[in-house]
């Protein structure tokens, strides 16, 4: 089998943090990272890195008004035990459209993605849908993934591949996925550190794990044999963690971390998948560019030796 090299992005802005974060907390990412987005593009264009952009529903809409019409009905919402992590709950806060409001909106980066060569938009569900979390139905679900499919296909988009937010999900929701078309997902590396739980489980020791592996890769490469099929898992591999704050002086181990997953993955013919969110780069955004300039000219290295090639999570169905 050829080796792949896959990237996804996990594209949501404010509704992604908003259980714990504002404006004013995180307001600066938010920001940051729609300076981030055309860079990113004009990298994988001039390299040809196809990548698949994993978008949070609410973000097509061109406005407030757009975005309420858009709504599952109110009894097939998620009614979380803990309410902060409804989205539903911050609708009040939205502006009118996006240059009112671009902490909410994003239908013009959306239309710069599209206009990128080898770009797939994926769904991150419609509402950033917490699966494993109480209170979040498998009805809920599967109209969350309905409303978000609709926005979509009013954009001429049809929706192949998802990215799960907090990466839960269960065997459940992937039958809900395969019966609305979903023919690619992102599982989680095997790990346990890595295994999908609900928020309450991410306990001290699976973080900590986690971190240390970020940067010394001690639980392995994560690669995976890539598949080919009518419903494929393109599970995790790395993700490609910021360079910003008190962990930044070790951003080269973590970066060497990667370039020797992609490197044992080119060599035995197996996949490699790097994930990050664009807000990820929102500050420090030069540096983070550095990094990922470094990775994508790795790959094209091990493009020229091995073989390895550039996938988008909805290729090879």
């Amino acid at each position: 089998m050829t080796a792949e090299f896959v990237i996804s992005l996990d594209f949501e802005l404010l509704w992604g943090v908003r259980d714990h974060a504002d404006r004013s907390a995180y307001g600066g990412n938010v920001l940051g990272a729609r300076e981030a987005i055309p860079k990113i593009l004009d990298l994988f264009a001039l390299n040809g890195i196809r990548a698949s952009w994993a978008t949070v529903g609410f973000l097509f809409c061109e406005t407030r008004d757009e975005l309420i019409a858009s709504l599952p009905p109110e009894d097939l919402r998620p009614r979380y035990a803990n309410s902060k992590l409804s989205n539903y709950s911050y609708l009040s806060e939205v502006g009118k459209n996006e240059t009112e409001d671009p902490y909410y909106f994003a239908p013009s980066l959306i239309a710069r993605i599209i206009e990128t060569p080898g770009q797939e938009i994926a769904t991150h569900t419609f509402s950033h849908f917490y699966a494993l979390e109480h209170g979040a139905s498998a009805n809920a679900f599967s109209a969350d993934l309905e409303a978000a499919r609709a926005v979509a296909k009013r954009r001429g988009i049809v929706l192949r591949s998802i990215v799960f937010p907090r990466n839960q999900y269960s065997a459940e929701h992937m039958e809900i996925c395969r019966a609305a078309g979903i023919t690619a997902w992102r599982g989680n590396p095997h790990s346990w550190a890595y295994r999908a739980t609900q928020g309450r489980e991410q306990t001290i020791v699976r973080r900590g794990l986690r971190l240390i592996d970020a940067y010394s890769g001690v639980l392995g490469a994560h690669t995976y044999s890539p598949q080919i099929g009518d419903f494929r898992n393109v599970p995790a591999s790395r993700f490609l963690r910021p360079n910003a704050g008190k962990l930044a002086p070790l951003h080269p181990a973590h970066v060497n971390t990667i370039l020797r997953g992609m490197t044992h993955a080119a060599r035995f013919g197996l996949g490699y998948h790097l994930w990050w969110h664009p807000h990820n780069f929102g500050i420090n955004g030069a540096d983070n560019m550095t990094a990922l300039e470094q990775i994508i000219s790795h790959f094209r290295r091990l493009n020229d030796e091995n073989g390895m090639i550039s996938r988008a999570m909805g290729d090879m169905v």
